[in-house]
């Protein structure tokens, strides 16, 4: 309660929070190790609203089953090297990146599968 009152108080909005959110899509992974990446997708920047990825029912090869994945948001820059715009760790669930604030193409890499070596995600939600 109080994280969605402040986030109400300063106007800030998750993406997934069901209000309209500028785009997002729905996917899986299967076999992802680290360095695999998403789709790209254009963020016009005109919202408020997060950029967030949703997992549910993540399964990693690692002996004690999915703890965790390690996720970094980047900005795709054509002509300069790509833009970290932050790193969480999915504990299947909602992770939020905050207003990226920069319109542009965007995408997901994996960095670490906290538990094995393969990452599969039956359902990804991806909103912006």
């Amino acid at each position: 309660m109080a994280g969605a009152a402040l986030l109400g108080a300063v106007s800030v909005i998750p993406a997934h929070a069901g209000v309209t959110a500028e785009g997002q899509f729905e996917s899986s992974i299967t076999g992802w190790r680290v360095g695999n990446e998403s789709r790209r997708w254009w963020d016009n920047n005109d919202t408020w609203d997060y950029t967030g990825i949703y997992f549910q029912d993540g399964i990693s090869d690692g002996g004690s089953g999915f703890n965790s994945a390690g996720l970094r948001l980047w900005k795709d820059i054509s002509s300069a090297p790509d833009r970290s715009k932050g790193t969480r760790s999915n504990y299947c669930g909602w992770v939020d990146y905050g207003d990226p604030n920069d319109a542009g193409n965007y995408y997901f890499a994996l960095t670490d599968v906290y538990s094995g070596t393969f990452l599969t995600v039956k359902y990804v939600k991806v909103a912006w």
